[in-house]
Order: C-alpha cells, then sequence, then structure tokens
C-alpha cells in the first residue's frame, strides 16, 4: 500500500535449480504434471524465495477472493489471474504453477485451504503441521486487512504484486550442490530454525555417504519422514504451538551430553561439531558420522516428538489417567529443565507406577525448591540433564533417578540446595513487610497451593472438579475478611487490632484469609458481612454464597463466624496440608503465617 504506482519494490533474489524434464520423468517427480512441458512450462526447485513467493501467492487469492467470476481485475478475468499464478487445467488434468513436493503436508493444505480447491485426494490426505498452521495465520491475516479495502484499492495492490515488484532470478550452476547452497543463502538475513537447517544438513551428509545408493535415497526418505512426523506433532494442537528449536534442544540435552558453557551450545554442537562433512569424510575425526549415527538420531528424535507433545498435551495422550494428572500438575507449574528427563522416563519407562513416581519427585521439586525456596530456575539442572542421558541409554534406572531427585531435595547427598523453610519464612516476611501484602503477593506459589488444596477437598467430597485450572484469575483469589471493610461487622470484629503496627495487613494476607472461588464474586459483595457472603440471595432470587461454590467455599461456609482466630486455624490446617501433601516439616507456623503476634 505504500508503494507508489508506477514505482518498483525490489524484493530480493529467488534463487532455483533447473530439473531438466526427462530427469523429472525418469524419477516420476510430477507424474500429473507432465502435460506442462508440452505447453512449454520449465520446472524448478526453490532454493530460496519460497516463503516470499508463497505471501504473494495467499494475498494474491484472498484479494481474487473479494471478486465475483463475472468481475474483472485490472482488465483481465479472474480465470486469467488463476491460470497464471495459481494453476492450469485441462478436461482431465489440473496442475499447480507453485506448490511443494508432494508427500509434503503443506502441498495439500495450501491447494485444499488455500486455493480452495475441493481435491479429493488431497482432502483426504490433509494434515495440519506446525507449517500449515503458518499457512493459516497467513491467510487469516491477509483476509482481515482485505475486508477493510475498497476493491479500487485491492485492484492497486493486486497490480503491485503482479508488476511492481522486482526480484533477481538466480539459477544455480549444475555443478553447485543444492543443500550447500540452501544452507549458505539461510544463514543471512532472518534466519531459518536450527531444526530446519539440520534437516537440510542430514539430507546433505546423506549424499556423501559410501554406501550403496539404494540405501542412502532409503535415508532421506527417512529423514523427510521424521521431519514431517516432528513438523505434524509440534503443530498438532493450534492453541499451543511447540517451538521447534526448543524441541531439537531438548532432544540433544537428552540423547547428546550437556554443557551450560554456551546457551547456543546445541545448535553448534549439531551443526558445526558432530553433523559435519568432516564428520563423514575425514577418518580420524574424533565425532565419526556414518550411516547408522544419521539413521539411529533421526528415528530417536521422530519419536521422542511425539512425547514431546503428549508431555505438554497430556489429555490427548495414550498414557494412564495418573500419568496425565501429574503431567497436567507439572504443566501448571512450568516443566522448565525437567522437560528431557520427562521425555525420556516416557520414551524409555515400561513400568507405569515407576514412571508416576518420577513425575511425583519432579513435582515436588519444581514446588518446593522453585515456589518456596525460590531458588533460581536452572538450579540443578546440570544434574538433571546428565540423568536424563543416562536414563535413555540405559545406564540408570528409574528407582535410581527417583532417588536422585528426592535426596537432592531433602539434602541427603552432596548437594547444599535443598528446602531451606526459614529461606521460606523470611520470603513471607518481606512480602509483609515491603509490599504489605504477605501471602497474596506470593505470586509464584499462592495459585497453585491454594488449587491443590481445593483438589484434595474434592477428593475428600468425592465430587467433581468445581474449579478450572484455566478460569483461574486474579479475583478468583478473595480475601474472606475484605481489603475493603464496608460493613461495620467487619470494625467490630478486628478493632482490636491496628493498621499502624502492620496487624489487620498480616490478618487480611495471612494464608488462612485467602479463598479460591469458583466464580469470581462482584466487588461491591466483597466488603459485605461474612453470614452474607456465605448464603444470600442475588436480584433473581437465587441462593448464592460459600455454601454452593467451590470446595474450599464450602469448608469456609462451614464456620459460625469470621474472626482472626479462623484465621489462624484455617492457616495451620492449610500448612498442615503442605507438610503432607509435599512431605516436608514446617516448624513455626504461627510466624510463617505471620500471626506469631496472636499467640
Amino acid at each position: 500500500m505504500n508503494l507508489k504506482e508506477e514505482k518498483y519494490h525490489y524484493t530480493g533474489v529467488i534463487t532455483v535449480e533447473n530439473i531438466d524434464s526427462n530427469q523429472a520423468k525418469e524419477q516420476k517427480l510430477w507424474e500429473d504434471d507432465e502435460w506442462l512441458y508440452e505447453k512449454g512450462f520449465k520446472s524448478f526447485y526453490v532454493i530460496d524465495g519460497q516463503q516470499r513467493l508463497l505471501t504473494i501467492m495467499i494475498l494474491l487469492k484472498t484479494i481474487l477472493n473479494k471478486f465475483s467470476e463475472d468481475e474483472e481485475i485490472n482488465y483481465s478475468s479472474k480465470d486469467e489471474w488463476v491460470k497464471k499464478y495459481f494453476y492450469q487445467s485441462t478436461k482431465k488434468y489440473e496442475a499447480f504453477i507453485f506448490g511443494y513436493e508432494k508427500d509434503n503436508p503443506s502441498d495439500a493444505y495450501y491447494k485444499v485451504k488455500i486455493l480452495e480447491k475441493k481435491d479429493i485426494k488431497s482432502s483426504r490426505e490433509l494434515e495440519e503441521t506446525l507449517y500449515t498452521a503458518n499457512l493459516k495465520n497467513a491467510k487469516e491475516f491477509f483476509e482481515a486487512k482485505c475486508k477493510k479495502l475498497s476493491k479500487e484499492e485491492l485492484e492497486s495492490i493486486a497490480r503491485k504484486l503482479s508488476n511492481g515488484l522486482r526480484f533477481n532470478f538466480y539459477e544455480i550452476d549444475n555443478q553447485l550442490d543444492v543443500f550447500v547452497t540452501f544452507e549458505t543463502m539461510n544463514n543471512r538475513g532472518k534466519q531459518l530454525s536450527k531444526l530446519e537447517l539440520l534437516k537440510n544438513r542430514l539430507i546433505y551428509l546423506s549424499t556423501l555417504l559410501p554406501d550403496e545408493e539404494d540405501d542412502k535415497r532409503q535415508l532421506r526418505r527417512d529423514i523427510n519422514e521424521a521431519w514431517k512426523n516432528i513438523y505434524k506433532y509440534l503443530g498438532k494442537n493450534k492453541e499451543n504451538l511447540l517451538d521447534d528449536d526448543k524441541f531439537l534442544e531438548n532432544h540433544w540435552t537428552m540423547y547428546f551430553t550437556y554443557s551450560r558453557q554456551d546457551a547456543k551450545a546445541f545448535s553448534k554442537f549439531l551443526l558445526n561439531e558432530y553433523f559435519t562433512v568432516d564428520s563423514i569424510l575425514n577418518k580420524s575425526t574424533t565425532n565419526k558420522v556414518g550411516f547408522d549415527q544419521i539413521k539411529e538420531y533421526i528415528q530417536s528424535i521422530s519419536e521422542c516428538v511425539e512425547v514431546w507433545f503428549y508431555i505438554f498435551n497430556p489429555v490427548e495422550s495414550p498414557y494412564g489417567e495418573e500419568i496425565k494428572i501429574w503431567l497436567e500438575k507439572l504443566n501448571r507449574l512450568r516443566i522448565g529443565s525437567f522437560a528431557p528427563l520427562i521425555m525420556t522416563a516416557l520414551v524409555r519407562g515400561n513400568d507405569e507406577k515407576k514412571v508416576v513416581q518420577l513425575l511425583q519427585e519432579i513435582e515436588r521439586f519444581i514446588f518446593l525448591v522453585f515456589k518456596v525456596t525460590n531458588r533460581k530456575s536452572n538450579t540443578g539442572n546440570s544434574l538433571f540433564y546428565r540423568v536424563a542421558h543416562e536414563l535413555y541409554f540405559g545406564d540408570r534406572t528409574i528407582t535410581e533417578a527417583i532417588k536422585e531427585i528426592r535426596d537432592y531435595v531433602d539434602c541427603k547427598n552432596d548437594y547444599t540446595y535443598g528446602v531451606d523453610i526459614s529461606e521460606f519464612k523470611n520470603f513471607i516476611e518481606n512480602k509483609f513487610k515491603r509490599q504489605e501484602e504477605g501471602f497474596y503477593g506470593w505470586e509464584s506459589g499462592i495459585k497453585y497451593l491454594l488449587y491443590e488444596y481445593e483438589l484434595n477437598l474434592q477428593k475428600s467430597s468425592k465430587g467433581n472438579i468445581k474449579v478450572e485450572w484455566e478460569g483461574i484469575k486474579t479475583d478468583s483469589i478473595e480475601h474472606i475478611y475484605p481489603q475493603s471493610q464496608g460493613d461495620s461487622s467487619w470494625g467490630k470484629i478486628f478493632g482490636r487490632y491496628s493498621y499502624k503496627n502492620k496487624e489487620k495487613y498480616r490478618l487480611l494476607h495471612s494464608l488462612g484469609n485467602l479463598l479460591l472461588l469458583s466464580i469470581p464474586k462482584n466487588a461491591e459483595l466483597q466488603a459485605r458481612d461474612f453470614e452474607y457472603k456465605k448464603k444470600h440471595q442475588d436480584k433473581h432470587g437465587k441462593w448464592v454464597g460459600y455454601f454452593n461454590g467451590s470446595y474450599s467455599e464450602i469448608e469456609v461456609a462451614q464456620y459460625s463466624s469470621w474472626t482472626p482466630k479462623e484465621i489462624y486455624a484455617r492457616g495451620i490446617n492449610i500448612l498442615k496440608f503442605m507438610e503432607n501433601r509435599w512431605s516436608i516439616t514446617i516448624d513455626n507456623k504461627a510466624e510463617i503465617l505471620g500471626l506469631d503476634f496472636m499467640q
């Protein structure tokens, strides 16, 4: 839109490799499209420029959709635009000007979802991946933009797309290796992901192997299939797309030896040290790589990506209910540096009970070490990366891994980073003193603790879930004794305690006064007296309140009154729950609650 009429925009170099028509026919590359050769077309592989070309195709198609079949666009019929840029047809055949390899899921998606061709075969093979999600997002982006434009403006954009963009069209010499060219060109500008570069590298290395040609061809097919599977699972959940390089890094951590010296160590190792030309051709190199090493690696990464998807989408996994429950808990806490170990356990773990025990110990570690003791997020990662690697290759058992984690938390080995409740006490005390918000300001842990307390009450009641984790917002945690004390009854009950000495703040933000709600209450109701909060009629005459809310609300509704004594008692109960739930000892509970002045 910013490009002035009659002006040109330089859009970069399009680099291609010419495909000889005889070669294409012999290898049966495009059997359905061979008739295009008779019409004078040539065929090319796009080495660099695919995303630019595809973006233009998506925008052009979006613009064409805004015009009816009998309307002209810049003095050309809609059919003429389609023939020039998208596909050509005969009575029997249809061939696409631009597309992907036939076995690439993006090819069917491009034809059916972008070009809106009702191709039975393509529709049947339609598969959504990380890359088809990118196509979908681009289409939706352009549709939203074009919706706001007049047909004159759309015609102007189409004119600029077809006439105003200028490319250098570069056909590489047949003596150049297409894979090396691809990698060299994509090391400039906006880089491809390391996962994309690694695929290209592995295919290139397969051409250098001394093995039989049939074996090498099969290896290349295996690499393509592995990456197709990887992109399928990384993009399987459209609401939670998984980062490709994050997966590659965690698989590397598990498969190879971890080093924390360099944040980008995984990509440097894979592309600069291990999967290199030297590792194939130089017999004296320390990292000798051959057919077997490449095959084993791609089998591993293809197998692990499915598990990686299930870790972050437990509901869709084939695992038992207990494993799903603990994976859900770990996702609420954020898995962090335990991801390689969890991936290994799910790939190698044949004993479901042992896998559950491992997940329980990891959950205990994350909550106590990171949320309660507030250690740095990389605490223990070198150890547990090593455990993941050894477990994957059979040098350590899952039982040993479980013990390693538990001993770490309980300070029963050489490590000094376990749980120290005094640090938690100091942390909460600082929250009371500096921000005057105590447990309410414990953002990393209060939500998880109250939710686990809620689940424990639900289990005891043998009822259904009343509070979904995803639905918990800031106003889902209520102060029973309210921050805004509009009702005079609160002043009578808490009048003996002063703001000056911070006693009221300590009561207000103490653990026992915080309640997980099933439905956030109206702000004006939060200041009402305790009896009203427990049960009252709304404007529609319906009885509402704590009495029929979350299990935590129902428990509080059993109290006849709400005074400092109840806040103290409920806080002690929740700390006792913490002791039982995470197998720790909490001394001086009154001090941790910030209510030692009440004793």
